[in-house]
């Protein structure tokens, strides 16, 4: 079980949470102080479902030349080397960048990523330049693949993916290694890669198995890709106690059964016995533990019971992983929740929190399925939004 911390214990490894610092390094050098006093306010964002990003607000404006600083003003047939520095720093795809928020200095690396995108607004008031990036795994759309595997689980087979190289470069499709962390899986018969980019492909793995894909870094700066279940044994051994009242500044939870299902049975069809699959699980078999504090109420609003038809499995066995995960999925989806507190670089996408003082039904384990980390004139804060997954509710 991961240590628990409050957010005074954490105020004491972040140095009281004064001075919040941010720091932009692009091809291994910081920004130039000039360049850094123009940052009005940077974003990063993660989620478990899609590739981390960043956006950078700048002033594109210099009174004293009357001109644009870093797009708008540029001229090709200019003599000023500084200036053309000036006006590339920012240009999409050409250089790597490292986000670090933190305290004084004390700095985490948020992500490793790419300029997109260069969306300049020419405002009377003050011009400005929105600077969009993505993480490595925007690497991954690059290049549509087919490819096939046979007998394989969907955990060997992203193993396997991350080890196939380019037909043409010879060059790994993936930029980064693997780590697995596998719930009950059965070797599919049959599953093909079709014209898809490599990102899409395992995203669409991800979701039927109910896990979750996110980039972790390291603290020796190294990177690797997380495929597996939520409750990573492997990540961070530290958690947040987060209560409203005292350290959370907003929390706006939602508990709903509209959407929840007491069963569900898949259907297919297995043409080496040419014979029909159907595989049903329910809230009552084993291994159903999350939010149990909640089925009594889940049954007292007689959720319906789900049949799935279009789902392609062709045994037994996959049938009933594939029917699991769609519960399992669903179950976790009745009580979702946003919220806002301090600025904490490690409150990322895929951690834990707990959450304290908004009563028994919303209180509990939630994991954290999307971050938004902001630094600006209002200082260092971090929104996110999670789902309760309480395995310990009575």
């Amino acid at each position: 079980m991961a240590d628990v911390l409050t957010l005074f214990d954490e105020s004491v490894l972040q140095k009281g949470f004064y001075v919040p610092r941010f720091e932009v390094v692009v091809d291994k050098s910081g920004l130039p102080s000039d360049v850094v006093r123009d940052v009005r306010q940077i974003t990063y964002k993660d989620n478990v479902k899609e590739i981390d990003n960043f956006e950078i607000v700048v002033n594109n404006w210099d009174a004293g030349a009357r001109a644009y600083k870093y797009i708008g003003s540029e001229s090709a047939d200019s003599d000023d080397p500084e200036a053309a520095i000036r006006w590339r720093l920012f240009e999409p795809c050409t250089r790597e960048v490292e986000i670090r928020f933190g305290y004084q200095d004390e700095l985490v690396t948020m992500t490793k990523a790419f300029f997109t995108t260069m969306a300049p607004s020419f405002h009377a008031a003050e011009p400005t330049l929105n600077v969009r990036g993505l993480n490595v795994l925007h690497q991954l759309r690059r290049k549509q693949y087919s490819t096939s595997w046979q007998n394989l689980t969907d955990t060997a087979i992203v193993k396997n993916l991350a080890t196939l190289p380019d037909p043409k470069t010879g060059q790994r499709r993936f930029p980064l290694p693997i780590r697995t962390n596998p719930g009950e899986e059965q070797p599919r018969p049959f599953v093909a890669q079709q014209n898809q980019y490599d990102i899409d492909f395992l995203l669409s793995l991800a979701r039927r198995n109910a896990y979750v894909v996110r980039v972790d870094q390291k603290a020796n700066g190294s990177r690797e890709l997380y495929f597996g279940l939520s409750d990573d044994p492997n990540l961070r051994a530290v958690e947040y106690r987060l209560a409203w009242g005292r350290s959370l500044m907003d929390f706006q939870p939602t508990l709903t059964t509209a959407n929840q299902i007491r069963s569900v049975t898949v259907h297919g069809w297995n043409r080496r016995t040419k014979k029909a699959i159907r595989q049903k699980v329910s809230l009552d078999d084993r291994g159903f533990t999350a939010n149990k504090d909640l089925k009594e109420l889940l049954l007292r609003c007689d959720p319906r019971e789900e049949e799935v038809t279009s789902e392609p499995v062709a045994t037994l066995a996959e049938a009933k992983q594939r029917a699991r995960a769609i519960l399992l999925d669903r179950t976790r989806e009745i009580i979702k929740a946003t919220g806002a507190t301090v600025g904490l670089p490690n409150l990322r996408a895929g951690v834990f929190v707990h959450i304290e003082n908004v009563g028994a039904r919303l209180s509990g384990r939630y994991f954290v399925t999307e971050t938004t980390h902001t630094l600006g004139a209002g200082g260092y804060t971090t929104k996110f939004a999670a789902r309760r997954e309480d395995e310990e509710a009575k």
